[in-house]
């Protein structure tokens, strides 16, 4: 009878384990390039320093990015980004929140890739919106990276573009983001 019970809770302590699975990681990439020829880099940028959570029982995935860790070619670009556009010592992050649709935890054991979408809201200088976009799932070894590529626009977030700027500005500006989760180190609740 003892050995049943501690079988029973082992499995019921497996399960509520497994249903707790918490991914974090501090070093996703986010990149863009808002000019209108795209084979030019003038005004483009990258962040290496996101942070990414995945709660992988409920699908729900977050992202938070400090905007002072995007970095330019230019540092003059960099200075106008952070002071004139988003204006980051006031509105110092953007984040989404949402969940993954299509996502099964089945999904991270096994070595494979998966068509996704995701569904939440982006909050962006200090402005919010629904956000929709195709998701691609790799899994190998114990690495899960998630891609997704999306495009949004400037106003739709309050951000102002001198006229002088905008006619070298693509209306909707390339966004590509990758984030990796090591599957084995759990986050701890």
């Amino acid at each position: 009878m003892k050995k049943i019970l501690l079988v029973a809770a082992a499995v019921i302590l497996t399960i509520n384990f497994i249903g707790a699975q918490t991914y974090k990681t501090r070093d996703a990439i986010i990149t863009f390039n808002p000019n209108k020829d795209q084979s030019h880099k003038d005004y483009a940028a990258e962040s290496k320093e996101a942070t990414a959570i995945l709660k992988v029982e409920t699908a729900e995935v977050a992202l938070l990015v400090p905007m002072k860790t995007f970095h330019f070619n230019n540092a003059l670009l960099e200075e106008h980004f952070n002071e004139n556009y988003l204006n980051t010592d006031k509105i110092p992050n953007a984040s989404y929140k949402g969940k993954l649709i299509g996502f099964t935890k089945d999904m991270l054991a096994k070595d494979g890739t998966y068509n996704l979408s995701s569904e939440g809201q982006i909050t962006l200088h200090g402005t919010s919106n629904a956000f929709k976009s195709t998701v691609k799932l790799e899994v190998k070894g114990k690495t899960a990276t998630f891609y997704c590529n999306f495009k949004i626009q400037a106003e739709a977030y309050k951000i102002d573009i001198p006229g002088i700027v905008k006619p070298k500005l693509a209306d909707e500006t390339p966004i590509q983001t990758i984030i990796k989760f090591q599957l084995n180190k759990l986050m701890k609740i």
